[in-house]
């Protein structure tokens, strides 16, 4: 079963996989993964960083790749569920 077939059935959403970019505090460079946002309030990252993502770091979703801040509420292994704040 692919991931985004997975996060649909898990979530109830439609969204694809987007480009996206982690951006952690006090670091020169963003980290690519993918996202899927569920709603205004959270997202779901695809990324291989899911053990060493700090609890707050900003991410940043295609097309316009605007950072808004995030905090980490589940981990699993490669995906991540965050809440979106504005």
């Amino acid at each position: 079963m692919s991931t985004i077939t997975a996060l649909n059935q898990d979530h109830e959403t439609t969204s694809p996989l987007e480009d996206a970019r982690i951006i952690l505090r006090n670091q020169p460079g963003a980290y690519g993964c993918r996202a899927v946002i569920i709603n205004r309030h959270r997202a779901l990252i695809e990324t291989s960083l899911t053990g060493s993502l700090p609890e707050w770091f900003s991410l940043a979703v295609a097309p316009d790749f605007t950072p808004r801040p995030c905090a980490v509420t589940w981990r699993g292994t490669r995906i991540v569920k965050v809440a979106l704040f504005s």
